[in-house]
């Protein structure tokens, strides 16, 4: 199923930028938006390697409905990079991420927003996610939206090492309960 989208957002400063769903002809965004990030956000955020193959694959999944990956757009440039993973799952796993000069716009709580919306319109039972021990402002975010943490979990990064991060958990059904799969990328 693929829930209505917003077709844009605003930041704090009034600049309007499109929403949408990542397709195939976006890889070289893709990659460029991986390497604007300042090595402090790409620690915080590498949900997957940036290569061509694992791009394409992460990007094929986008187009069949298997994740709802989307991007936000300044003109041709990805600014934002978000989805749900396994979005066919009772239980998709949430990321966000901002190129440095997009952060502190007001950016993570409507993109989280659309995620969690696309979650409720689509039948989602819950909404789960993971982030950096020591990223503090993204915890308290995720805090302020609805998500409760529950447990340090061992979740694999981008270029397949396992770290130590928190899960947190979005109700959205009132008997749901976080996946029992391991944390890690579905491509």
């Amino acid at each position: 199923m693929n829930p209505p989208l917003p077709t844009s957002v605003t930041t704090r400063d009034g600049q309007q930028l499109a929403v949408r769903r990542l397709v195939a002809g976006d890889r070289a965004a893709l990659q460029t938006f991986n390497r604007e990030l300042s090595d402090d956000s790409r620690r915080l955020f590498l949900p997957h390697a940036y290569d061509d193959a694992t791009i394409d694959k992460a990007l094929a999944r986008s187009e069949a409905g298997d994740d709802l990956t989307l991007g936000i757009f300044a003109g041709d440039r990805v600014v934002g990079y978000f989805f749900l993973w396994y979005f066919t799952r009772p239980v998709p796993l949430l990321g966000i991420g901002l190129v440095d000069d997009f952060q502190g716009q007001g950016l993570g709580r409507p993109m989280m927003e659309i995620l969690l919306a696309a979650a409720r319109a689509s039948g989602r039972d819950g909404v789960e996610l993971t982030t950096c021990l020591d990223n503090e402002r993204a915890f308290a975010l995720y805090q302020k939206v609805g998500f409760e943490y529950y447990a340090d979990v061992q979740n694999m990064q981008g270029q397949g090492k396992w770290v130590t991060e928190r899960a947190m958990f979005y109700r959205i059904k009132p008997d749901a309960k976080p996946m029992s799969e391991p944390h890690q990328p579905p491509v």
